[in-house]
């Protein structure tokens, strides 16, 4: 093999770790680096062996890679001419010997054995090999240069020894650049950082090589090895990052290549160096090519501080990754945590994200957390993504201590589990390349009224948890969580397409959980804010400790990341009581009004009694609304509730234009009402507000309780102002005359109503009755604005067609006006009329 495919070899597999750029692990300033370099003595301040009066040789390059049970030895000797003939290389010859006498023969390389004479005035540098005993040191060699002299013993004449002092660095120093030349081609190479991650019974260490091809050719997919190899001269593959396969750097073109080994905890990890080999085709054998110090230490760490940026290499490429924010629910043993975390494409070109994944390291164990969609991301210079990563962890006493995990992406299968947990992982194809302290928790176990900043692409934005409210709902209850989103960007923001979650202690309620928001376009202008709710149907004899009450971004058909979570400890939100006459504000966007409670009346039945309930609903918009659809429940002073049916109005309302809306039920015999309230919250229609009457309603939320003051109804003695809300009668004019058919009850009439309240359909009646003198009564129903007409002076006539009164010339009945709702009639006007039979 030739330098020219050694070198090629060297860049292709280095670039293969096109993932993780490791952070460095020189704190020390540049003067303090500079003083520290110039203090250390290298090979190139080794004196050489003259081979005459005008050439001699140094060693320039030396390299030992261990194996199994011997170790590898590579050196460079590089011989100079300053005479004016050219030094044939046929009369030398080299051997290496141990400070114990023990002597190595050594070979030339391959790709050197055709390197025959120096030139005058030039230098030429030959690569020698041999095997050495395993556990020898650089300062345990001495290398021989040897003349061939047929007038010595042995032939061998030796000009000089060349040793190594064990306080010189033979290695390529910290920072230092390696000049690597093989053939024609050529490059430089220099360690850009080192980092070790320790995670479990196992350190990582990163290793960030920068190569740049100083030949005018391409350097293509090479086929170099690297290995970490320790103080004691155990060496450790590092391997290039999996999602990169083929690397090509350009002449003149500078490429960073990341590789990682794996080393039990347990190695010392004092002075570890990189070692660079190739497969020699004629040795059959990994042959060390270049040693670099990677001047790391024992106990060394390179995590990220709390809030601190972690630049990492993609593609050739700096991405800066940053822990955001850590919101932490600790309950039953468990820890929820809710990560956010930017990733922010500081090169000049788009990148795709590898897929990373992401886990919590504590108390040497490892947890899987799940992120959203990572594997997609494509970034544009100066593009930031900001990623949800969630999951469940044991309760940690030292939860300072956690660490979040960065790994590479694995096609391996995993042993996490379901979204939004985490359990212990089990060995696969990744590895961590970058870990962060966690920032302090924002404590998320009671965090009703707490304002969270989230912060994503789409804008940043505080979220609130206002209520969580347990409301009755058919068989069961109604599980309602309240958020109100405020855009804190100085510009309109997107809200994501929200699904929501609940978990009721441990368990996830599977349940269908519906979102509802007051912002129909979902784009959210500066300053402004949304509610936002999320319900579900529970059973209402359901008892739990703790509510989880989540908010996720669906990002495709059956697939959801978390964007914002809450906790609730203890009970729900009681309802906010409005006192009776005050009034309950809805401010849903589009939909603002306020309610307030006119009257409430009690019809009583003969076997059900009926609770009744006028409000006066006001359009606070300043245009034509569709005023929210309610939904309503008589709730009594033990707590039991009865279902209300509620009568308002089915088409828009004009701006500050106010109606009636009504709420009754059938309630048991003689029930006691005092002390009753109203609980009325919106409709909703699964995911939307309910719009028309004709949408069936699945639940209602932002409810409160209204008061109410159970009122008694006014009997009149007169038949003038009969009120009946919001329509007054007044009859005059009343007379009876009996025939042969009965009894004819003549009268005026003037009905008017009240038309500063729009209303829907009006589902009372008048009940007018006629009693005798022995006690029989006879009724006529009235269907205002049909049988009676929205008039004045209007003369109306019905006939009671009985018997009793075709034999009397004159007497009186007893006639009453009657509030008739459904079937139940309560008298609210009553006067004694006589009558004549003018034919007798």
């Amino acid at each position: 093999m030739n330098k020219t495919k050694w070198i090629a070899a060297s860049l292709a597999v280095a670039t293969l770790v096109g993932t993780a750029s490791i952070s460095p692990i020189y704190a020390a300033s540049k003067a303090t680096n500079a003083q520290k370099q110039a203090a250390v003595k290298t090979l190139k301040d080794l004196k050489g062996v003259n081979l005459g009066a005008n050439s001699s040789v140094k060693l320039s390059n030396v390299n030992i890679l261990a194996q199994d049970n011997q170790s590898v030895l590579t050196y460079t000797l590089t011989y100079y001419n300053n005479g004016s003939k050219s030094l044939s290389l046929v009369d030398y010859w080299t051997k290496v010997k141990t400070k114990t006498g023990t002597v190595y023969s050594a070979t030339v390389l391959s790709s050197d054995k055709d390197k025959k004479k120096v030139v005058p005035g030039s230098s030429l540098s030959v690569t020698y090999t041999t095997k050495i005993a395993k556990g020898l040191k650089y300062s345990d060699l001495n290398f021989q240069v040897i003349k061939w002299n047929f007038n010595v013993a042995n032939y061998e004449q030796i000009l000089g020894t060349i040793s190594i002092p064990s306080n010189y660095l033979a290695t390529t120093p910290l920072k230092g650049t390696e000049k690597l030349t093989l053939g024609n081609l050529t490059a430089s190479a220099s360690v850009k950082s080192v980092s070790v991650l320790n995670q479990g019974n196992y350190n990582y260490v990163h290793v960030a090589l920068n190569l740049k091809n100083t030949s005018p050719q391409s350097l293509v997919n090479p086929a170099l090895k690297y290995f970490v190899q320790t103080q004691s001269g155990t060496p450790f593959a590092l391997t290039p990052d999996a999602s990169s396969s083929n690397v090509q750097i350009l002449s003149q073109e500078n490429k960073t290549l990341n590789l990682i080994a794996k080393l039990p905890s347990t190695v010392n990890l004092n002075n570890l160096q990189l070692v660079i080999s190739m497969t020699d085709e004629t040795a059959k054998s990994e042959l060390p090519v270049a040693s670099m110090n990677l001047g790391t230490k024992q106990g060394q760490s390179s995590v990220t501080a709390a809030n601190q940026e972690k630049v990492l290499d993609v593609e050739n490429t700096n991405i800066a990754t940053k822990l955001l924010s850590v919101t932490r629910n600790q309950s039953f043993g468990e820890s929820s945590l809710s990560i956010q975390f930017s990733i922010k494409n500081k090169g000049d070109r788009t990148v795709t994200l590898p897929g990373y994944l992401f886990e919590i390291q504590a108390e040497g164990k490892s947890y899987s957390l799940t992120s959203s969609n990572l594997a997609e991301i494509t970034l544009e210079p100066d593009e930031e993504e900001i990623v949800s990563v969630d999951g469940s962890i044991p309760v940690i006493a030292n939860s300072e201590k956690l660490q979040l995990v960065l790994k590479t992406p694995t096609t391996a299968a995993s042993s996490g589990g379901g979204e939004g947990t985490a359990t212990p992982t089990t060995s696969a194809a990744t590895y961590p390349i970058a870990m962060y302290k966690l920032p302090n928790y924002e404590e998320m176990q009671h965090a009703l009224g707490q304002e969270r900043t989230v912060k994503n692409n789409d804008g940043t934005f505080g979220v609130t948890l206002k209520s969580v409210q347990t409301l009755p709902w058919n068989d069961g209850n109604l599980l309602t969580s309240k958020f109100t989103i405020e855009n804190k960007g100085t510009q309109a923001a997107k809200l994501p397409d929200f699904a929501g979650a609940y978990k009721l202690d441990l368990t996830d309620l599977n349940s269908t959980v519906n979102v509802v928001s007051t912002n129909k376009s979902q784009v959210l202008g500066a300053g402004e804010k949304v509610d936002v709710y999320v319900t579900a149907n529970v059973p209402a004899s359901l008892k739990f400790s703790q509510l989880q009450v989540q908010l996720l971004k669906k990002i495709g058909t059956d697939k959801t990341s978390s964007w914002v979570m809450f906790s609730n400890y203890g009970k729900t939100n009681d309802l906010d009581l409005v006192a009776d006459g005050a009034f309950f504000n809805l401010n849903t966007v589009g939909k603002k009004a306020d309610l307030q409670t006119r009257k409430t009346f009690l019809y009583k039945g003969t076997t059900n009694d009926v609770i009744y309930t006028e409000l006066i609903m006001r359009n606070l918009e300043d245009k034509q609304s569709n005023l929210s659809r309610l939904t309503g429940y008589f709730r009594t002073k033990d707590g039991q509730y009865y279902k209300a049916t509620a009568n308002q109005v089915t088409r828009t309302v004009g701006p500050k234009s106010a109606s009636i809306v009504t709420f009754s039920a059938q309630i048991p015999k003689n029930a006691d009402a005092s002390n009753w309230d109203l609980v009325i919250g919106e409709s909703i229609s699964e995911n939307k507000f309910t719009s028309t009457a004709e949408e069936a309603v699945t639940g209602y939320v932002n409810a409160s309780a209204m008061e109410l003051n159970v009122g008694s109804r006014d009997l009149k003695t007169s038949l003038r102002d009969i009120d009946l809300f919001p329509y007054t009668l007044n009859i005059v004019n009343i007379q009876g005359k009996t025939g042969g058919s009965g009894l004819e009850v003549r009268f005026k009439y003037e009905l008017k109503r009240d038309l500063t309240f729009e209303m829907g359909e009006f589902q009372h009646k008048f009940l007018l009755e006629v009693m005798d003198s022995s006690g029989a009564k006879f009724e006529k129903e009235i269907e205002l604005e049909k049988d009676f007409e929205l008039a004045s002076n209007r003369e109306y006539t019905f006939v009671v067609n009985d018997p009793i009164f075709t034999n009397f010339r004159s007497g009186s009945f007893q006639f009453s006006v009657y509030d008739l709702y459904q079937g139940v009639k309560t008298k609210i006007a009553t006067q004694a009329v006589g009558y004549s039979d003018t034919d007798l």
